[in-house]
């Protein structure tokens, strides 16, 4: 998923390129004799700067940040499968109106559907302990 993430800089960079491929390519047809200083200084020189200048200026993003967006997408479409497979079941009449809306509520307050399996573990769990409690 990496290859199609593009930052800024790298778009800057290929723009930048495309223009001295341009110009150098336009002063060839047109038959100037210094046409290829526009490729050496443009590619050799100029691109680099152009680089260095607007990675410095818009900074890339980090492999980290990157992933943590990708794993908040991840998060809210789980989060959104699960809301769906609530609202179906709601309206096949598996679950009553109330139960619906505890369980969308804990999934709202939850982060992922994982945090809320979990809770419902611990729920369970101590469901069990206050019957043997009682027995």
């Amino acid at each position: 998923m990496r290859d199609t993430h593009q930052s800024l800089a790298d778009q800057i960079s290929g723009i930048f390129a495309l223009l001295v491929l341009g110009v150098g390519l336009t002063a060839l047809f047109l038959g100037y004799s210094w046409f290829w200083m526009v490729f050496v200084l443009g590619f050799a020189v100029a691109l680099p700067i152009v680089a260095i200048l607007s990675e410095s200026l818009f900074g890339r993003e980090s492999e980290s940040e990157w992933r943590e967006d990708e794993s908040k997408s991840e998060q809210v479409d789980e989060q959104q499968d699960a809301l769906d497979t609530l609202r179906e079941r709601y309206a096949r009449g598996e679950i009553d109106e109330t139960e619906f809306e505890r369980r969308v509520d804990l999934l709202l307050e939850n982060e992922t559907v994982a945090d809320v399996k979990a809770r419902r573990g611990r729920e369970q769990k101590r469901e069990t302990e206050r019957e043997r409690e009682r027995n």
